[in-house]
């Protein structure tokens, strides 16, 4: 990011950086996204984009695990956009689970705990009166909420 953020400096204004974090549980970071940096050098890298005077924001869509309070809580401070929330769609649909792993099925089932209507509800209620944060269209659906409710 230290690379990039230098390379771009001149057009800063014009650019916003969208950083993925659906985790701060590196093993679930590395089950749903192999290969991906671990959440301290993500959370690393959002800060010093907005120390550098970038526009950023997060997407913790899919919410991967039901401690992304913990997630909000450390990003928050270095957003100056928005922060987007939204649940995995189609899991069952989309993930073939038949080689699977008893320790790959903790993973699928802390992503499926995060679509349900109770966790959903309770995370609206949470973060509601947070300016910066925006709900996509799966959460805004288990919610009832009108489609104008968290957009910019």
């Amino acid at each position: 990011m230290k690379k990039i953020c230098y390379k771009f400096l001149k057009y800063k204004d014009q650019m916003e950086f969208r950083f993925t974090i659906g985790s701060v549980d590196n093993a679930v970071l590395k089950f749903w996204e192999p290969n991906a940096p671990i959440f301290e050098e993500r959370l690393e890298s959002l800060e010093y984009t907005f120390e550098s005077g970038y526009r950023t924001s997060v997407s913790c869509e899919p919410v991967l695990e039901k401690n992304i309070v913990n997630v909000l809580d450390a990003v928050i401070p270095y957003v100056n956009g928005t922060i987007w929330l939204g649940q995995i769609n189609g899991i069952k649909r989309r993930v073939n689970t038949s080689k699977f792993t008893t320790e790959d099925m903790v993973y699928l089932q802390k992503a499926g705990d995060c679509t349900k209507e109770e966790f959903i509800r309770d995370l609206y209620e949470k973060m509601k009166d947070n300016p910066k944060i925006r709900w996509k269209e799966s959460y805004k659906k288990a919610l009832g909420l009108p489609e104008q409710v968290g957009v910019e």
